[in-house]
């Protein structure tokens, strides 16, 4: 399966989108930090009824849905036999009413959720590029939790604006998706496309 992954799009050009069109995949996930006005201009690209997405903790609660996309954060979907389960947000470093969480609100949440293949996060395993005291970019524990429980193959995440493969231990790769990427689930290569 070849999974289109659109995150941290805070600026998004005109000739950027226009890369969107004609690609081969087999759906996309927008995976938050990407405003209203930007997921408009990738509809004019991407069809609809391919796209799932997470809000990111820039995100305004609502803007998946009021241009009905489904919001797949902590729901388990199934496409192509292969299993996805989404969660939005990061770690709370700032106060507002945003996709946030505090890493024991995290872990109560996910640590509910069902057994995927893929994990789509918005933010990163804990402090997989970074230490714990820069609380904007850690990483929440209840992902690494999830991950170790479960061992998903992928866990899919943007957040941390760099483009990032890594093997864990228990073989689950965590690939950071800043912008735009296609990966080939099967063979695990990514396709970076802006």
């Amino acid at each position: 399966m070849k999974i289109l992954v659109i995150a941290d799009c805070h600026h998004l050009l005109q000739e950027e989108a226009e890369k969107l069109a004609n690609l081969e995949y087999d759906i996309c996930f927008l995976l938050g930090d990407i405003s209203g006005k930007y997921i408009d201009l990738i509809l004019k690209y991407v069809p609809k009824n391919k796209i799932y997405g997470i809000l990111g903790n820039h995100d305004e609660f609502g803007v998946l849905e009021s241009r009905e996309i489904q919001n797949i954060h902590r729901k388990l979907i199934e496409i192509n036999g292969i299993t996805f389960l989404g969660f939005e947000g990061s770690n709370r470093y700032k106060i507002g009413n945003f996709p946030m969480y505090t890493q024991k609100e995290a872990k109560k949440i996910l640590m509910k959720c069902l057994k995927a293949d893929i994990l789509l996060t918005h933010d990163s395993p804990y402090k997989l590029y970074s230490s714990g005291k820069d609380l904007a970019h850690c990483g929440l524990k209840a992902i690494s939790k999830y991950i170790k429980k479960y061992k998903p193959i992928f866990n899919i995440h943007g957040h941390q604006h760099i483009n990032s493969n890594k093997t864990l231990k228990n073989k689950t790769n965590v690939i950071c998706v800043y912008r735009a990427s296609i990966i080939d689930t099967e063979t695990k290569d990514i396709t970076f496309i802006f």
